[in-house]
């Protein structure tokens, strides 16, 4: 198992190593085009004035970041159209109104009747078209900030070909794009496999869960970078779709982890759950019925999420210590606890932005999504380890389970098997023939031949049975030179069919072998002949006549 577990965590790596790699040396044509405007902006926040300023030093120009109402016109001349045949502006307007202009002449206005309503904005990446010109000129920017917080720092605009724009946005995010799309690929794979196995396998709901949270998670990172929109029209909701697929982490991995050791049926653990859905629904409520924006209860989400973090980690070093938590679920668990860990990091580095102190570093980005391949990791031994364990018990409690009914010396039913077999049958209340057979001469045989003859006897007489019979009924060996055979159904009235068959199948085998003479004797009854509550009865009857075939065969 540890190499198995080993050899997967290098596959991991190399899957990594392979996206590094994809985005370094797969870079599309027009990329090395587009210019990012980061210089050389002249800016007016409200009344105050700058000039000449790099937009990632703006935040500590202004000492604040912006408030709902707030006016920031972005000013910046000098730029050059020449050459460009489809000239655009690609903006990420956050949670603000926007007017975009050229030579103080509007080109594009978007969300000002939002804004004016105080309705929700949300932080959308935009392509501005711009009309074709030949020389340098100057793009204004105006934006209406329509929520506290919008801009703790500033996003530098990407200016180029509308094309070269388009696939600079994916190139500059595929390492997000390919993680988001096999997360959502695999989550959906790997769901209908646990489906398929939840019969079988109960406990797989863990997996079916976890499944869930990676659609989730693709979901979330393809929004929150902005990336859906590129490919779908959503109608900017893109925002809105981040911020509810970031709520519903916390109730999945709620599920996720509920679903170990039964914990959903534990009344402290459902009240943590209920009440961290509950919060992961409130502000999507809220948002819907018009009494607060989505975003405004974020911290109140990231607090229920660090309750959650911290309960992974109490489960993690409590009940792992106790070795209460069996290895496949351990190793869940350590997947979810990383992928927790990489949400502390994220938030940390948010709210160095949010204060001001410095901007999030592209790692902090990164790595949740790097967290939830991490998880997948861990799903993925989880769901070996468990699936091989599951398999190996249910492989042993069949062979005990066939050895408790199978008859040692022909591996056919035995008369355990048969009792449970006619108990069954008599509660559905329909008719069925017992035919009662007894060997010939296998006493002579065991005591002049042996009784690894006799042995060799039983078991050519069980492979006729089963090859007469077995497509047709039911048999098994009742001891020493007894086997029984139950028709029912459509093979009701076959028994004369039956019988017939196996004394050609044991003519035949005496011509080919003729060291041993086989011979068998049968009778047979129906339920209909007795009351039917007593299977006894029948086959008393049975074998009654039976016995008297065996006379017969013996007088001639």
């Amino acid at each position: 198992m540890l190499k198995k577990a080993l050899y997967s965590f290098i596959a991991f790596i190399a899957f990594i190593l392979m996206l590094m790699a994809a985005q370094a040396i797969l870079k599309p044509e027009g990329a090395d085009r587009v210019e990012v405007l980061r210089n050389g902006w002249y800016v007016r926040y409200n009344q105050t004035e700058y000039d000449n300023v790099k937009l990632s030093d703006l935040r500590r120009l202004i000492g604040n970041g912006t408030f709902r109402g707030d006016r920031v016109i972005l000013t910046k001349p000098d730029v050059d159209f020449t050459g460009l045949s489809d000239p655009a502006l690609m903006i990420e307007p956050n949670f603000s109104a926007y007017i975009v202009s050229i030579d103080e002449l509007e080109i594009e206005h978007k969300f000002l009747d939002n804004f004016e309503k105080n309705e929700f904005v949300g932080s959308e990446r935009n392509f501005v078209i711009l009309p074709k010109k030949l020389g340098k000129h100057e793009i204004t920017i105006e934006l209406f900030v329509g929520e506290d917080g919008a801009y703790n720092f500033y996003d530098a605009p990407i200016f180029g070909e509308y094309t070269d724009l388009f696939r600079f946005g994916i190139y500059n995010n595929m390492f997000i794009f390919t993680i988001s799309a096999f997360l959502i690929i695999f989550g959906f794979m790997f769901f209908l496999i646990a489906l398929g196995f939840e019969s079988n396998f109960p406990e797989i709901r863990m997996q079916m869960f976890s499944a869930l949270l990676f659609i989730d998670l693709g979901v979330w990172f393809l929004t929150q970078f902005k990336l859906l929109d590129l490919f779908m029209e959503i109608g900017n909701r893109q925002t809105e779709a981040e911020y509810i697929s970031l709520y519903l982490i916390v109730p999945l991995m709620y599920m996720v982890l509920g679903s170990m050791r039964n914990y959903l049926k534990k009344k402290s653990f459902l009240v943590f759950a209920t009440i961290g859905t509950l919060l992961s629904f409130l502000p999507i409520i809220l948002h819907y019925t018009g009494q607060m924006h989505i975003n405004q209860l974020l911290w109140l989400y990231q607090l229920n999420a660090l309750t959650l973090i911290i309960f992974m980690f109490v489960m993690l070093f409590g009940d792992a210590k106790n070795r209460s938590i069996p290895p496949s679920q351990r190793v869940q668990l350590v997947g979810q606890a990383i992928l927790g860990a990489t949400f502390i990091i994220n938030v940390f580095f948010y709210y160095l932005e949010v204060a001001g102190i410095m901007e999030q570093i592209m790692l902090s980005k990164k790595i949740v999504p790097l967290g939830a391949l991490c998880m997948v990791f861990a799903t993925l031994v989880n769901y070996y380890i468990y699936i091989s364990a599951s398999i190996a018990r249910k492989k042993e409690y069949q062979s005990l389970t066939h050895y408790a009914y199978a008859d040692g010396l022909t591996d056919i039913p035995n008369r355990a098997r048969l009792d449970k077999y006619i108990a069954d049958i008599i509660k559905k209340n329909i008719d069925f023939c017992i035919i009662s057979i007894d060997l010939n001469g296998l006493k002579t045989i065991n005591d002049i031949q042996g009784h690894l003859m006799g042995d060799k006897y039983i078991r050519e007489f069980a492979g006729v049975l089963e090859e007469c019979v077995a497509n047709r009924g039911f048999i098994a060996r009742c001891g020493g030179d007894e086997f029984i055979a139950v028709l029912s159904g459509n093979n009701l009235e076959q028994a004369e069919i039956v019988i017939e068959e196996i004394k050609a199948a044991l003519d035949k085998l005496n011509r080919e072998d003729p060291e041993l003479n086989r011979s068998a004797a049968f009778g047979y009854a129906y339920r209909h002949e007795t009351d039917g509550n007593n299977w006894n009865d029948i086959y008393f009857l049975a074998d009654e006549r039976m016995y008297k075939n065996k006379a017969f065969i013996k007088g001639k």
